[in-house]
């Protein structure tokens, strides 16, 4: 399904990808997961459904939406630019206009994302490459702290994973990796189109 239909779908405008004038070697530019590669993470990925969603970087909000309105978990998107943090708080307002009745939460921050503290109850930690490795492992800090302090089921999911990424996880003692998703029919095009998805080891593991 092409992308602006399930935006319609939905009731959200998130397609299109977005520049900055003043480019940070810190922070990337704007680009949505696309809805297909999200059909196939979920079609071969068992999602957690014991906690909360968190996205960093979400944009103008496409993963929290899709995520809320497949399986009504409670969904937080973080996102430093206030623009596009504008974009997705317009974006809420005609999603819950369309789903009023649907269950779980669907809300957004405009913070920096090291400095997001991690809800006791979130799972799953979502990544299109956002920002440097510098800011990944801060926000990866925060993330085992919350989850050292509040013992749970937890994992990373890493989409278009940068090897920067992938090697900081892989060394990581606190995460195992899980499982590897070549994105198959993406692939054919771009040989990064994958998700690895990453558990959390308890220290009483």
């Amino acid at each position: 399904m092409e992308e602006r239909e399930l935006d319609r779908r939905l009731h959200i405008q998130t397609a299109g990808i977005r520049e900055w004038a003043l480019q940070s070697a810190h922070y990337n530019r704007y680009e949505a997961t696309p809805y297909d590669a999200l059909d196939y993470l979920f079609a071969q990925h068992e999602v957690l459904t014991s906690g909360g969603w968190i996205d960093f970087g979400c944009g103008k909000g496409r993963v929290p939406f899709y995520v809320h309105y497949l399986y009504a978990l409670d969904v937080t998107g973080i996102e430093m630019n206030s623009v596009l943090y504008q974009d997705a708080m317009n974006n809420l307002i005609d999603y819950r206009g369309a789903f009023p009745k649907k269950k779980g939460a669907v809300s957004f921050e405009c913070i920096l994302a090291e400095r997001f503290s991690i809800p006791a109850d979130a799972s799953t930690f979502y990544f299109f490459n956002p920002f440097s490795l510098d800011i990944f492992r801060s926000v990866i800090r925060n993330i085992v702290l919350s989850l050292e302090e509040a013992d749970r089921d937890a994992e990373v999911i890493l989409y278009y994973p940068t090897s920067a990424y992938e090697q900081f996880l892989n060394e990581h003692l606190s995460f195992e990796r899980a499982a590897e998703l070549p994105i198959t029919h993406l692939q054919l095009y771009d040989p990064n189109e994958r998700f690895l998805v990453y558990t959390y080891k308890s220290p009483d593991q």
